[in-house]
């Protein structure tokens, strides 16, 4: 495992009446990914959004069995979870 992990920050800005842009650094201002978004709530969703997603698919997530067994049952096929009554093709 690397010994300095990444930190990344969210910044939120207004522009315009109601436009809001969105940017993720890291702490050293290096962006990684930015939008922008109709109203405050919607641009902050879609950042922390965009930060989650980019750290799921982080190369230096956990490793071992734990994380296999995690990431095999999130792609378990629907009609594990479905009755048969309800599956739909």
């Amino acid at each position: 495992m690397p010994e300095h992990l990444p930190t990344f920050e969210v910044f939120l800005k207004k522009c315009g009446r109601r436009t809001w842009r969105w940017r993720v650094c890291t702490t050293e201002g290096r962006l990684v990914m930015h939008g922008f978004e109709n109203g405050r709530p919607a641009a902050k969703y879609a950042a922390d959004r965009a930060l989650f997603m980019m750290l799921l698919a982080a190369p230096y997530g956990p490793a071992g069995r734990a994380s296999a067994t995690a990431r095999s049952s999130l792609a378990t096929p629907a009609s594990r979870w479905l009755p048969r009554h309800k599956m739909r093709e």
